[in-house]
């Protein structure tokens, strides 16, 4: 590659990239110039760090009360540090409950940055500099970077030398060449073939040097730690154990080879490609050289089968200064309470990373009930009675000593757990929260759902900053299916990724007794949970189509069909064992084929969009409210789709609806793959769809909500057990429609 410039290594990285399915804290991104960097966690992201520490000061001023907290946060980050925050209390107080992030105040949405290597940055013309300079306020530009390391560590040179980018940057600075020629990692003892000549300060020119090759090899364990191969520890490993024993394998404690390893990897081109071709050893001590038997030579054959024991490292937590060593937790077990085992991965894979993110719709606060009368009625009395006489409401100091069982008993108060009422009463009263208390006793997540699903089933007509939408006519062909079909045509959608894991996603398995089970992630920040004041989100404007399924209908259907649905998922039922997938195997056991046929009509409509309106699938997202109580979904434009151009709600009027839903039906009667779609007991990933494969009801991944599982056509317009087979004209069945007699 072709030296440019000084910030040659700085690129260009989407927000929406930031804090998508595959990439953020931890995640192993590829330069526009071929090497890995591996993202810092957000404590290193300068923005963030510096409104972290300003929020925190604001949070112990007593002087502020508690309801004005955020709105001084709000003007402090975005006045004078040019962060604007994203407005949605709902969503902090979710997060504050669910992460356990006890003194999270806000969200800052995250401007379009640049992935940067340290010591490389040059970014003077950074629209949000140019912002900052016309408020008059003074910040650098290397603030608004996300800072990233590379990893992996090793590179090797033209001759096979295999060295930390540590010490080939130590060798780079000891040879006095200027450290920003050093951007990509060179070898500072081999000019470059081509003989060219960079400039390297005032009147001063010196060759080109080569660049370096980055390994691509890494380990990865299922409670997200990630490691650098020692590859002189596996030198001497295998040396000594020819490979054996590769299930149980202190690789980490091994000895290395020597006390100055000199590493070297040879590739043998003529042998066929893979790692049996592929040589180490060292020049220091011998190891892997084939010098004498107690010395043979080591290639790499069968690598993939070592499992060494996880030394819990964290290297997205590594210092930016330091740039060496790699934080780690002292203890990593599995799912068993064994030691968990590390297994070898492609810096490409896509095993290598999977990050756990949460959206939310916004909903305005008075559009957000559910506080009882009771609560409402006291919470009125506390702020009569607790007023001082300088006009303040000494909040904190009252409500520490007055709300108690004393003041409930006063108050006659009627309540069944009279100690939860107490908390949330201070909850409400001392924080100012006036939004639907969600229980800890129950899922957080479902209950978030569902406060978004009674706003959109239960007003007709909102129209907020943030969120408008109008209930359509339903016509009478729709009317048995459909309590209400709504067009939304402003949405705010908010992200924010929790936590991120490797080898598997993290599943939410909510178990027979009603507890949730949640896999274990890594944090993408590194200090106290009780020290997050921020977090970093994208928040991003759409528009988009709610349906409201008949629950009448829905009932009636499922009774009336019962013994076939449960012969249709009776294959994709959990059978008691932990594995892949038993998080939707767990929802389809508690919903039934009510599941099936909420997911597969998402996908055909959004299928079907793609013909009326002109959006990919991939600029579409689902939203699916499944539970006994819900039956819906909302169908929006996703993020970083620039998704507010009208498609979708144009397609929301009586009889375009009713024209979309018509042909989405009419498509889903006809596969490609049929009969062996339709007559399918289990495809997919898991065998966790039954009528569905990529000819007919699978969209983008990024589109769906459970990985484009959990669907089957059949439960739909099948003309025996099919939902919406009457739609169709009764007892014409699918040859009307030009179907071909299998589907019969």
């Amino acid at each position: 590659m072709e030296v440019k410039n000084q910030d040659q290594y700085n690129q260009g990285l989407s927000r929406y990239k930031l804090l998508s399915a595959t990439a953020g804290v931890g995640s192993i991104i590829t330069t526009n110039i071929g090497t890995y960097v591996l993202i810092s966690d957000i404590d290193k992201w300068e923005f963030i760090h510096a409104a972290n520490v300003r929020i925190k000061a604001i949070n112990e001023d007593n002087t502020c009360l508690p309801e004005d907290r955020y709105n001084s946060a709000k003007r402090e980050i975005s006045n004078e540090m040019g962060v604007e925050l994203v407005d949605d209390k709902r969503f902090i107080e979710f997060l504050r409950r669910d992460k356990g992030l006890v003194n999270l105040l806000c969200l800052a949405a995250i401007p379009h940055l640049s992935l940067s290597e340290h010591n490389n940055v040059n970014l003077r013309d950074n629209p949000i500099i140019q912002q900052l300079k016309d408020r008059s306020v003074d910040k650098k530009a290397d603030h608004f970077t996300i800072p990233a390391t590379h990893f992996p560590k090793w590179f090797r040179n033209e001759k096979g030398l295999l060295k930390t980018y540590g010490e080939w940057k130590e060798e780079w600075v000891q040879s006095d060449k200027p450290i920003w020629l050093f951007a990509p990692p060179r070898d500072p003892k081999t000019p470059h073939a081509s003989g060219r000549q960079v400039w390297a300060g005032p009147d001063k020119y010196i060759p080109e040097f080569t660049e370096l090759t980055q390994l691509n090899l890494i380990l990865i364990c299922e409670n997200g730690h990630l490691s650098d191969i020692p590859w002189s520890r596996f030198l001497r490993w295998k040396t000594e154990t020819k490979g054996a024993g590769n299930g149980d394998v202190q690789l980490f404690t091994y000895e290395p080879c020597c006390d100055e390893p000199l590493l070297k990897w040879s590739e043998n081109k003529n042998q066929s490609e893979g790692y049996g071709s592929v040589y180490l050893e060292c020049l220091h001590c011998g190891h892997g050289g084939g010098s004498t038997p107690n010395k043979p030579k080591i290639n790499l054959e069968g690598i993939t089968n070592l499992k060494p024991f996880c030394a819990g490292h964290k290297p997205w937590e590594t210092s930016l200064k330091t740039e060496e060593g790699s934080p780690f937790d002292k203890d990593c077990y599995d799912n068993n309470g064994g030691r968990t085992k590390m297994q070898i991965a492609l810096v490409t894979g896509n095993n290598v990373y999977f990050a756990n993110t949460f959206s939310s719709i916004y909903i305005p606060e008075e559009r957000l009930t559910g506080l009882s009368k009771e609560m409402e009625r006291v919470l009125r009395i506390c702020e009569i009675r607790f007023q001082s006489t300088k006009g303040m409401i000494e909040k904190p100091e009252w409500a520490a000593r007055k709300i108690d069982e004393l003041l409930l008993a006063e108050l006659s108060v009627q309540t069944e757990d009279r100690d939860r009422f107490i908390r949330e009463l201070k909850d409400n009263f001392v924080n100012g929260v006036r939004t639907v208390m969600l229980d800890e006793a129950e899922d957080l997540h479902e209950q978030y759902r569902r406060q978004e699903y009674r706003v959109f089933t239960e007003d007709s007509k909102v129209s907020d900053n943030g969120l408008v939408f109008t209930e359509i006519l339903i016509s009478e062909n729709l009317a048995p299916y459909f309590t209400s079909i709504k067009r939304v045509e402003d949405l705010k959608i908010s992200s924010v990724q929790l936590d991120l894991t490797r080898v598997k996603p993290s599943e939410r398995i909510i178990g027979s007794d009603g507890k949730v089970q949640v896999g274990k992630g890594k944090n993408i920040f590194s200090i106290p949970d009780d020290a997050v004041h921020i977090l970093p989100a994208v928040e991003n404007f759409g528009e988009g189509i709610f349906f409201e399924l008949k629950q009448t209908a829905l009932q009636a259907w499922v009774e009336k069909h019962e013994s076939e649905l449960a012969l249709r998922i009776k294959n994709l039922l959990p059978n008691g064992g932990i594995f892949n997938g038993n998080a939707l195997r767990q929802k389809i056991l508690h919903n039934g084929g009510k599941l099936l046929l909420i997911h597969t009509f998402s996908h055909l409509v959004m299928r079907e969009l793609e013909f009326s309106c002109g959006y990919p699938t991939a600029s579409l997202k689902e939203r699916l409210y499944i539970a006994p109580d819900m039956a819906g979904v909302l169908i929006f434009t996703a993020e970083g789709s620039e998704g507010s151009m009208g498609g979708l709600i144009w397609q929301a009027e009586k009889d375009r609806i009713e024209d979309l839903l018509q042909k989405a039906f009419e498509r889903a009667l006809d596969c490609s793959s049929d009969p062996l779609c339709w007559e399918s007991d289990g495809q997919g990933v898991f065998n966790l769809n039954r009528a569905a494969c990529f000819s007919c009801a699978l969209v983008a991944e990024t589109a769906c909500e459970e990985r484009n599982l959990g669907l089957d056509r059949q439960v739909l317009v099948d003309e025996e057990i099919g939902f919406f087979k009457d739609y169709f004209g009764g007892d014409t069945g699918g040859d009307d429609l030009g179907t071909t007699s299998w589907v019969k």
